[in-house]
């Protein structure tokens, strides 16, 4: 019999899987560090296997190693496969910002053929007012990174003050 976290996943959960991402993310050419994500990811799922944080994070690992692949069929297989459950995820919890960061920068990064843009201006809200109220206080690195990454795609970072419908 395994033993498994009962416990709600914490922030302090996440720091490990994070840094693990930033470097998968600024490191793409080397498959190295997207392995270093992937393990992460799921040593983060066996710790809290029901959560839709796992679930995304292992997604979005799964997603990032579709870019390498070189059959187009089974590229767009993985990506559609992966894809589903990192919306499934954020179903589950749809006000989590990390979901939100993960599903942003998949979208951010795939061809516009694949149609998968529909939900960028909602994340960008969702993540600038996870940004403003200090959801990442506890890991300046990754809070940086977030904001990195909306200036490198010239997102705006847009509060929602009048809470967005």
């Amino acid at each position: 019999m395994q033993s498994q976290t009962s416990s709600a996943p914490t922030i302090d959960d996440r720091l490990d899987v994070w840094k693990a991402y930033r470097v998968a993310s600024e490191n793409k050419e080397t498959g190295d560090s997207l392995s270093v994500f992937e393990d992460a990811a799921r040593d983060y799922s066996a710790a809290h296997n029901e959560s839709p944080e796992a679930l995304g994070m292992v997604a979005t690992a799964e997603l990032m190693k579709v870019e390498s692949m070189q059959n187009l069929l089974e590229k767009l297989e993985a990506f559609m496969h992966w894809k589903a459950h990192l919306e499934t995820a954020i179903e589950s919890k749809p006000m989590d910002p990390d979901l939100r960061v993960f599903r942003l920068s998949v979208q951010l990064h795939v061809p516009g053929i694949l149609a998968y843009s529909g939900e960028i201006d909602e994340d960008v809200l969702l993540i600038s007012n996870a940004l403003q109220s200090g959801s990442w206080s506890k890991d300046p690195e990754h809070e940086t990174f977030i904001r990195d990454l909306f200036h490198a795609f010239d997102l705006t970072l847009e509060l929602d003050s009048d809470e967005h419908e």
